[in-house]
């Protein structure tokens, strides 16, 4: 196989997008898989992406990235873009997963950002699929504070004509205002009383995109949910891989196969 060729998660229905997904086999039979999810217009071969997959294909472990819709190599647009649509899209690609090189001992969901919050948000609508969260920067409150930085100017504009054009870092793009009706049945009260998994958080604490007193007061009110703050780190934490990985997989524990 052609590890620079993604495979295809293929629609069933026609609100659905063809999806790039890429897989790294476990090299024990029933071993563990780990899902990246990556943030807000970014892919899944990003930075931290392939440094994980190197250390956990180096651990034998199996290893899933996938391109929500809209995003890198997938079908799509952000227009359209809710937290509905990345809940179906990680589902379908779980799915696709499990098919192709399952079974598996157990799943852990690495989130970052926007991926993130999609992670912990799945965890919870799905009680027992998800062994452990390892969430990044998660982006709680996204379309909530996008309104916010708008004003109340530009807020209502986007209410009254259902898109507006953004400009971000590493692309411009017209979003769809379902973005921001969608996310009322995802609040922070609702997922505090469904989380069942064991969650960890890593946030850094100059982060300016997504504040990390967000983590905090969400780590604060879940027993479940465990958050290391990396002192000095932006939203990105790129340079701070290592000690990215060496947390998640304190968290995640040792394989089951040693067991």
């Amino acid at each position: 196989m052609d590890e620079n060729r993604p495979q295809w998660v293929e629609p069933s229905q026609d609100n659905e997008s063809r999806l790039a997904i890429d897989l790294l086999p476990g090299e024990r039979k029933h071993s563990r898989l780990w899902v990246f999810v990556h943030g807000f217009v970014s892919h899944r071969r990003g930075e931290k992406a392939l440094f994980f997959r190197e250390q956990l294909q180096a651990r034998g472990e199996a290893f899933a990235s996938l391109d929500l819709a809209g995003h890198g190599d997938s079908d799509g647009d952000l227009f359209g873009l809710t937290m509905s649509r990345n809940l179906s899209d990680l589902d379908r690609g779980l799915r696709f997963a499990q098919k192709e090189l399952g079974p598996f001992s157990s799943i852990n969901l690495v989130g970052s950002s926007m991926g993130g919050f999609a992670a912990i948000w799945y965890s919870a609508l799905n009680p027992g699929m998800i062994k452990k969260n390892l969430l990044i920067a998660p982006a709680f409150e996204m379309a909530g504070r996008l309104i916010l930085s708008l004003g109340p100017s530009k807020a209502e504009r986007w209410r009254k004509e259902r898109k507006i054009h953004l400009e971000a870092e590493f692309a411009t793009f017209d979003l769809g205002y379902e973005f921001v009706e969608d996310e009322s049945h995802y609040l922070i009260p609702d997922l505090v009383k469904r989380l069942q998994t064991p969650t960890l958080i890593l946030h850094g604490s100059n982060d300016e995109s997504v504040p990390c007193q967000l983590s905090r007061s969400f780590a604060a009110r879940v027993d479940l949910a465990e958050l290391v703050e990396i002192e000095g780190g932006d939203h990105r934490l790129t340079d701070h891989k290592d000690r990215l990985f060496k947390e998640m997989w304190k968290f995640a524990g040792p394989p089951e196969w040693l067991f």
